[in-house]
């Protein structure tokens, strides 16, 4: 009886092999968004080449409709692991419910707290035990970094008096502020520029469009328009392409690398891109899968970014243009980024280019 019994363990091990590690990926917008579905496209990629079973939510673009669509899911199925982008203002109320099921463990995607929730909520570990880890990028530093390129750009039109700069920005939010602030510190190092005005377009592209010409009628000497999303940007560059194409120049630039900037670029329609998040939800699983190998290190709990965005500009779209391709990753054994394969890394290098 005994061998009979270790035979047919031995079966069922053999031929039904350990469920696959789940993972709920909370997009915080809808399916069809620009970006996000593009983060979920990459996710996905990750998933697949690590064996983790991915499930995805949408937030719906609202956080009380994300915490009311996560509190229903939660409440009939509790994954092995959870991503989530934490909403500006619903922070706390997001950790409590999370709190509710211990044995489902989290990763939150960028750090888009206000201040007052940072300090309610500490960080991970802290307060949360099954908030396991934090993956963020330097918004301001990603901004700084579009905004200089697009002020020297545009330096030989500002010299002729056209030294305005204006800006497109999301909903409000930190993610939004964070972006602000590195457009102003880039201007305000300026000696010639001047910001005119930043607005809200919601991240809407027909809103954009609205936008940019009252606010070139109001300041005409506008030769900088700086934009939170490519999506918006794009809607930009389509209003003002008539007078563009009848001589009169703009420099515009946008977050988040959809693959239409690539022809705006190569047209000059576009001035500039700043991206590489689009892959955050793929990092995470990455991590996910050190968690579960027990490779994860302490510095994804604390405040340093995991990963820096890069520029892309008339000069290197070339090269860049095929990172944004779904083939350049559908083969991609994205184990080669993990530090339990990877030991001698102390720290993530996470990069479009491969390690």
């Amino acid at each position: 009886m005994i061998k009979k019994a270790v035979s047919l363990v031995l079966l069922y091990a053999c031929c039904f092999p350990a469920l696959a590690t789940s993972v709920m990926f909370v997009s915080p917008s809808t399916a069809d968004d620009p970006f996000f579905s593009r983060v979920e496209l990459f996710t996905r990629l990750a998933a697949q080449s690590l064996q983790l079973d991915l499930t995805v939510v949408y937030g719906d673009a609202h956080r009380i409709y994300q915490h009311a669509e996560l509190e229903k899911r939660l409440a009939n199925e509790q994954p092995d692991y959870l991503l989530v982008q934490v909403y500006s203002g619903s922070g706390k109320a997001l950790f409590d419910l999370l709190k509710k099921y211990p044995k489902v463990k989290v990763i939150s995607l960028e750090h888009l707290l206000l201040n007052h929730e940072a300090e309610e909520v500490g960080r991970p570990g802290a307060q949360y035990s099954n908030w396991i880890a934090e993956i963020t990028f330097d918004n301001q530093a990603a901004s700084e970094l579009l905004s200089h390129y697009l002020l020297q750009s545009c330096d030989k039109l500002a010299q002729t008096g056209r030294h305005g700069v204006v800006g497109i920005n999301g909903l409000h939010g930190q993610e939004a502020l964070q972006r602000q602030a590195g457009l102003v510190e880039a201007v305000d190092r300026s000696p010639v520029y001047e910001l005119h005005q930043v607005v809200n377009a919601k991240w809407m592209r027909d809103v954009a469009q609205q936008q940019i010409r009252a606010l070139l009628g109001r300041y005409p000497d506008t030769s900088v328009i700086w934009s939170a999303s490519d999506w918006m940007a794009l809607g930009v560059a389509d209003t003002l392409a008539p007078l563009m194409r009848e001589g009169q120049p703009f420099c515009i630039g946008g977050f988040d690398w959809l693959p239409e900037v690539v022809g705006a670029i190569e047209s000059g329609q576009l001035t500039a891109s700043v991206g590489g998040h689009f892959m955050i939800g793929a990092w995470a699983m990455v991590m996910v899968y050190d968690h579960l190998h027990k490779a994860l290190p302490d510095s994804v709990k604390g405040t340093n970014p995991l990963f820096s965005l890069a520029l892309m500009h008339k000069d290197n779209v070339n090269q860049m243009a095929p990172l944004l391709d779904t083939p350049a990753w559908q083969n991609t054994d994205f184990r080669k980024y993990s530090l339990f394969h990877h030991p001698e890394q102390k720290e993530y290098r996470f990069s479009l280019i491969s390690p």
